[in-house]
């Protein structure tokens, strides 16, 4: 009963994804110019055109690439993982390779969907400027993070699981390990990807100390990072805890009016100043304890009943953290609303820090330039959205000014 729950759940949840990219493309295929009540000054017909078959596009490349996903998974749950499980059962460091195998396996099923998207999609559409050479120095050194990081944690794991109770420990580790992620990737990971530089123009460094000294956070480094090498879109995001906090601006963004890079920063500010970082470590950490336990349960009944013919411990925890990740997708959108709550709570900080005028501009811009979807499916935006739409965003911000 439960192998077949298990493979009824894969499937379910495949097909709901899958839906809801289908419906989504149709509900943006409705929208008219008049529908766009805050963004009509910004965004044209050719706009709204170009934004509705960029959507089209990748919402297609993500169907196709669930579907395969969906065929991979079905077929490494019932024969591919219990013979990769028997293959390596002999060797010393079985667990290791077992992982490696399955991570490797997905990775390469994955990887032309991601090409695709990069040199097809993004390229038809002006954003790509990814070179061959960076893209493929970029998965060389995703691969090779991923075996550093499972060969320390993998004998972790593995430790663990030799306990009868493990779920409280490991999510000890995770908390333990995403803190230690915050400090350390600006640091060590992110410029092993892109070249980072001290922020030239003095002017605009001068303006963003003073919006720090408004704003009362210590950010020590204000960096622009060279993301043109890779696309033409927008960003800058406040990265680090204590002395590795660093503010970093993409050189794509440095084109942008003065006022609206400060209310963007201003935006990434009000993450700090709401302790945002932490409440999102916090919440990650409750909701892995909540999966981890979860996990344990599945674990030692899948151990127990001998499903799928699988006998070793690394084997089991995968299958149980793949049904409970399935399973916990299903509360994406009680996730996604908290971190929707917080981009509004940001978006109040930045208005009051740096005034509304130019954030709205910038949300306006931002649309316009990346081709953003300006009127996602309202059950799309409930499941998916880590942000607000922009409109609403807008809408928003309008209507604390009108009250003010």
């Amino acid at each position: 009963m439960f192998r077949v729950a298990f493979l009824i759940l894969l499937i379910v949840k495949a097909t709901w994804k899958m839906i809801l990219e289908w419906l989504n493309v149709l509900h943006a295929s409705k929208t008219k110019l008049e529908d766009l009540k805050t963004l009509r000054d910004k965004v044209g017909e050719e706009d709204l055109r170009k934004a509705k078959s960029y959507l089209r596009e990748r919402s297609i490349l993500r169907i196709v690439s669930e579907l395969v996903e969906l065929v991979l998974i079905l077929y490494l749950v019932t024969i591919g993982l219990p013979k990769l499980e028997k293959s390596f059962a002999q060797h010393r460091f079985q667990a290791h390779l077992f992982f490696g195998t399955a991570a490797l396996i997905v990775y390469l099923v994955r990887l032309p969907f991601r090409a695709y998207s990069i040199f097809v999609i993004e390229n038809k559409y002006g954003f790509n400027t990814t070179t061959t050479k960076t893209f493929l120095k970029d998965q060389i050194l995703t691969v090779l993070l991923y075996a550093v990081f499972g060969l320390a944690l993998v004998p972790l794991l593995m430790w663990l699981l030799s306990y009868p109770v493990w779920w409280w420990q490991l999510s000890i580790l995770a908390f333990g390990f995403i803190t230690f992620f915050w400090f350390i990737q600006p640091v060590l990971i992110a410029p092993l990807f892109y070249r980072f530089t001290k922020l030239e123009d003095e002017k605009l460094s001068q303006k963003l100390k003073e919006l720090f000294k408004k704003a009362n956070t210590k950010v020590p480094s204000i960096y622009r990072v060279d993301a043109s090498k890779r696309t033409k879109k927008q960003n800058a995001y406040v990265t680090g805890i204590g002395r590795s906090r660093r503010l970093v601006l993409y050189d794509t963004l440095l084109n942008y009016p003065e006022d609206e890079i400060l209310s963007i920063v201003a935006h990434e500010l009000g993450h700090h100043a709401k302790k945002h970082i932490l409440k999102n470590i916090f919440l990650f950490s409750a909701f892995a304890t909540i999966v981890f336990y979860l996990t344990n349960l599945v674990y030692a009944h899948i151990l127990k009943t001998n499903l799928f013919s699988i006998e070793k411990p690394h084997t089991a925890f995968l299958y149980a953290l793949l049904f409970v990740s399935s399973l916990t997708y299903f509360l994406m959108p009680i996730v996604n609303f908290l971190s929707r709550k917080m981009e509004y709570e940001a978006d109040a900080y930045s208005a009051k820090l740096a005034g509304v005028a130019p954030l709205v501009r910038a949300l306006k811009r931002l649309v316009k330039e990346n081709l953003s979807n300006p009127n996602p499916l309202p059950l799309y935006k409930v499941w998916y959205y880590t942000h607000p739409a922009p409109e609403e965003r807008i809408v928003r911000l309008i209507e604390k000014t009108s009250t003010n």
